[in-house]
């Protein structure tokens, strides 16, 4: 899956202007009924049942649209209403007469006896689609709103949400009360925040590719820019972006062609990090990896590193890189050893107990505000926290908002790790994740990630890719290679990133 993600606002804002240069509503409503009739038909099988719950606004007409268009094929369908048919307008109300005409059975939901027959009909249904509010929803479900969504829930169907899972703020993932929790959503011409944030995720199930109506893909563009968003420009990482991070090598390339990369960290206790960093580099094509590390575990870490150059770091040339990544495995010291790296000049990855003595010494931070060289940090929930006097349940409950602030008070690119990673530029541009698995929570992945960022960084130079790509493809790749499956430890993470780099599998 690849695409932006909108604000409700800049999804409006884009309707409008496709209607302006000539796309009827009529025109709009009709291919997202279209689209969702044959979402709901493609999960379901013969002459199986769907019920659609529709509310009063886009989104219910979505809903009858599609409706009628599920009736034509001869499949049944039964609609309940959220008000009466009388009340709708627009196009809403003219696709409910439409959908009326053809046959189709729409029944009010207004009082306790219709949401008792609307129970009924939950229970008949094979397949159950939520266009109740989409991006319309403004404030917590109440009254028969909340009691449908509640029924939807209890009813044990399959549920496909249009657009947004009724009951989610469609800018945060908020839930105030009762939510649908769809085992599909349909997004409507682009993804909404809401899909991703907070328990929106968990309500949204699995997200299918955006649905195209007819919005100009230079229109849906233009709102992010024309419309204030929580973040400026907003896609997923997709395969294409990746890809763009591995174009095809000269045949008379050699080693120096792409980078020298050095990672700096290990300590008594943590001497498998930074090797998991070096492979991570290895895995991505860096041409050089050395690894800077305290005297006392440099026999350890040298005789485990067959293919990185391993020195002492009192004594190690790093100055001389392309790129350097600090903090794997640094330990309780690395306040000490960071504040010289940073006075450096080259780009800089920050990971780990870097991350930590930055929260710990306002001076180390200041030097970091101060830097020229590119960085980029690659903070877990806690170490997230800890940057911003925060705590974890405060960062998940708002992971951009929590990325933006970091992109701002350090004025850096953020990784923000976990489920549906964030990676935000200086600029508070925003690219999501939609890859990744629960396997990757075990110690060490996130070692192999920053390596595959730092590496990709050092062969930037003379590759010519930018942050914009070598961040969020190294991203993309490590949840990708996560999902790949045949490994449970952290050190056969690089070999499963390879092996998809040379099949070409993204």
């Amino acid at each position: 899956m690849a695409g932006r993600i909108l604000t409700a606002a800049q999804m409006r804002w884009a309707d409008r202007q496709a209607m302006a240069a000539g796309i009827s509503g009529e025109a709009l409503m009709a291919a997202a009924g279209k689209v969702v009739a044959h979402a709901a038909a493609e999960r379901i099988s013969g002459a199986q049942r769907v019920w659609i719950a529709a509310g009063p606004g886009n989104n219910g007409g979505d809903g009858l649209a599609a409706a009628r268009l599920l009736h034509a094929e001869g499949i049944p369908v039964h609609v309940s209403l959220l008000g009466a048919v009388e009340r709708l307008s627009g196009e809403a109300r003219a696709n409910a007469d439409r959908a009326l005409a053809a046959g189709v059975r729409i029944e009010s939901v207004a009082d306790e006896a219709a949401l008792d027959r609307a129970r009924k009909q939950a229970a008949w249904a094979d397949l159950i689609v939520d266009a109740l509010f989409g991006t319309g929803l403004s404030r917590a479900l109440a009254g028969e709103a909340a009691a449908l969504v509640a029924l939807i829930n209890d009813s044990g169907r399959p549920v496909l949400a249009v657009d947004v899972a009724s009951g989610i703020g469609s800018d945060d993932g908020a839930v105030a009360g009762e939510a649908v929790r769809a085992r599909w959503t349909l997004p409507i011409a682009a993804c909404k925040w809401g899909q991703w944030l907070g328990r929106g995720r968990e309500c949204s199930g699995v997200i299918l590719e955006p649905a195209d109506i007819g919005i100009p893909a230079d229109v849906l563009d233009q709102a992010m820019s024309a419309v204030p968003g929580l973040a400026g420009e907003a896609r997923l990482i997709g395969n294409g972006l990746i890809r763009r991070a591995f174009p095809p090598r000269p045949r008379a390339a050699h080693k120096k062609d792409f980078g020298h990369l050095w990672v700096l960290g290990g300590s008594r206790g943590y001497t498998g990090a930074p090797r998991m960093a070096a492979m991570g580099a290895f895995a991505v094509g860096t041409g050089l990896v050395s690894i800077a590390c305290p005297e006392e575990v440099y026999p350890v870490i040298a005789a485990a590193c067959l293919e990185a150059m391993v020195h002492p770091h009192d004594t190690a040339p790093w100055a001389q890189a392309d790129a350097v990544v600090a903090g794997p495995g640094w330990g309780p010291d690395a306040g000490g050893r960071l504040a010289p790296v940073l006075a450096a000049g080259m780009p800089l990855v920050l990971d780990a107990d870097a991350l930590n003595a930055l929260a710990r010494d306002e001076g180390l931070a200041s030097g970091l505000r101060d830097r020229q060289a590119p960085v980029v940090m690659t903070p877990h929930p806690g170490e997230a926290a800890r940057l911003l006097g925060s705590s974890s349940a405060a960062v998940q409950a708002n992971r951009l908002a929590a990325a933006l602030q970091l992109a701002e008070r350090f004025a850096c690119w953020v990784v923000l790790k976990g489920a549906d990673s964030l990676v935000v530029s200086p600029e508070r541009r925003a690219w999501l994740c939609p890859f990744g698995t629960p396997r990757l929570a075990v110690a060490g992945t996130g070692d192999v990630l920053a390596g595959m960022i730092g590496g990709l960084i050092a062969q930037g130079g003379a590759r010519q890719m930018p942050l914009e790509v070598a961040v969020p493809a190294a991203v993309g790749l490590h949840a990708l290679a996560g999902e790949s499956g045949g490994w449970y430890r952290a050190g056969q993470l690089p070999d499963r990133v390879f092996s998809l780099i040379e099949r070409g599998v993204f």
